[in-house]
């Protein structure tokens, strides 16, 4: 090999090889491959040869991490060292071409998309599909597809975005964004006239702060939380040039087609994501109970079926999705003896007299009236069904999808109930401490079409209401559920319960989780 083309480059390379590198020193390699092709040349040179070497039994017998950058690179009487790495260039010559060509594009990938306009600040469990940059390194010119969580890009002139998952945006210049699907907002503190495109509309900041929606049908919609902006119709799709402002507090939707404009609607702050969540790894889920999974048939670590749901008139289970609406014609609770840990369930409607939430009789008295419809029952499930597109739609909050083995979820889409037994959970898992339910409750952000009522959760414990949640139609809001469990509480009961008629209510508790009390620090 070449000698290295900075003093210490061996040295930065071996702790990266140990795993010991510190930030300062891969921020720093990184800007010396961007600026010098001999740097570059070296550091794939040194990983590839590497690579090979770590696969023979032989030598990584001999050699430690840390010396493998040194065995490489001596240039004293280490002729049989030397030897034998040239033996395994020849003798793996294929192998390394292949790794070297997906080295190189990975390398230069960016250099296609243009120059570099910015930074991605910072991000909260975020996944990318195609360039997929992390905290601290620098955006180009090009798209980029978010795909899980959130991200936070400023630009060079001081536009910053938040992107939330799922969202395509392309970066144009240091001064315009693409926005292609998904939703983000702008803030601008030094530069006036920062542009959106998107397919119907272009949108210029004259102020501070706004968020913008591109629907997948092609709608879009303009909300300005500070300042003001202009919004300018393709002239194209138009027919005419068309352009308004918009100010602070209002909002603007343009439809599908390009051609009209809904202006002096409220702007909602609520749908948008104003700032980044802090930046935290979810609890290990060792030494707690997951209640969708015990829904999905398991033992509440993992073993349960998802998509699996327990329909809310037989007790029976059934998959996902729910082909139609049904009506309960009577108040009656369905044990559910196939399943350990659940008692049973039941469609709330007191319109049908006492509504009943346990196998010894409990009644939940402040249930509301009800339409008594329902659509299947709870569920193992992130995934909701949209009937009349007859499309999936992922639950998420702050981004983050959930009904996955990271971020489960229990749908219960009005008007549902659900009763578990503490006391059967407790035998089955002697070693677990349950002394709080905690969850995070929503309704998805994303429906395809508006609710038709607001929508009511309430959590009980032995028939007594703990919790009660309101989720109004023209608000989107995520609530931190955390209810204390005394120690002789047998029956947790949940129920979604809707004022009129449920259509879209899509209600879901994400990482439902029965737990030990909380650990103060």
């Amino acid at each position: 090999m070449s000698k290295p083309p900075f003093p210490d480059m061996d040295e930065l390379l071996q702790r990266m090889l140990d795993d010991q590198i510190q930030p300062e020193e891969i921020e720093r390699l990184q800007k010396a491959m961007r600026e010098d092709p001999q740097v570059r040349d070296y550091y794939v040179d040194s990983m590839l040869v590497c690579a090979v070497i770590r696969r023979s039994s032989h030598v990584t017998g001999e050699l430690s991490e840390s010396g493998l950058i040194q065995a490489l690179s001596d240039d004293g009487n280490q002729g049989g060292s030397r030897h034998f790495v040239r033996h395994l260039y020849s003798i793996a010559a294929i192998l390394i071409l292949g790794i070297l060509i997906l080295t190189f594009l990975s390398l230069f990938r960016h250099k296609a998309q243009g120059p570099a306009i910015g930074r991605l600040a910072d991000a909260y469990e975020a996944k990318w599909a195609g360039a997929h940059p992390r905290p601290g390194e620098l955006l180009y010119i090009g798209p980029y597809d978010l795909r899980d969580g959130v991200a936070k890009m400023v630009l060079d002139q001081g536009t910053s975005l938040l992107l939330e998952a799922p969202c395509r945006v392309e970066l144009t210049n240091v001064g315009e964004v693409t926005l292609r699907s998904g939703r983000f907002v702008a803030a601008s503190t030094h530069i006036k006239n920062f542009r959106v495109r998107t397919s119907t509309a272009l949108i210029t900041d004259l102020g501070t702060e706004f968020g913008v929606i591109a629907h997948s049908g092609g709608s879009i919609e303009a909300h300005v939380l500070k300042g003001r902006i202009s919004i300018a119709l393709d002239p194209n799709r138009a027919g005419k040039p068309t352009s308004l402002v918009v100010n602070e507090g209002q909002a603007t939707i343009v439809d599908a087609t390009g051609r009209t404009v809904q202006s002096g609607l409220a702007a909602q702050a609520d749908i948008f994501l104003l700032q980044l969540p802090l930046s935290s790894q979810p609890a290990s889920q060792s030494g707690r109970l997951n209640l969708a999974d015990i829904v999905g048939g398991g033992n509440g670590r993992g073993t349960g079926t998802l998509e699996q749901g327990i329909d809310l008139t037989t007790g029976w289970i059934f998959r996902h999705p729910t082909a139609e609406n049904q009506w309960a014609r009577r108040n009656e609770f369905k044990p559910v003896a196939e399943f350990r840990g659940i008692d049973g369930v039941f469609v709330p409607n007191r319109t049908l007299g006492p509504v009943v939430i346990s196998s010894t009789g409990l009644i939940f008295s402040q249930c509301p009236e009800t339409h008594g419809s329902y659509y299947g029952g709870p569920v193992n499930s992130g995934k909701f069904f949209d009937l009349l597109s007859r499309q999936f739609h992922t639950a998420r909050l702050n981004g983050v999808s959930f009904g996955t083995s990271r971020h489960p979820a229990l749908s219960l889409h009005p008007n549902a109930g659900i009763t578990f037994d503490l006391e059967q959970i407790r035998q089955d898992n002697p070693n677990i401490q349950i002394d709080r339910f905690t969850a995070a409750c929503s309704i998805l952000k994303d429906l395809p079409q508006s609710r038709y009522s607001s929508t009511d959760v309430w959590v009980l414990l032995d028939g007594v209401v703990y919790l009660h949640l309101n989720y109004p139609m023209e608000r989107y809001i995520i609530e931190e559920v955390d209810v204390p469990i005394p120690a002789q509480t047998r029956f947790l009961t949940l129920v979604t319960t809707c004022s009129g008629r449920p259509d879209y209510s899509w209600i879901f508790f994400g990482d439902p989780f029965l737990e030990p009390a909380a650990t103060i620090q």
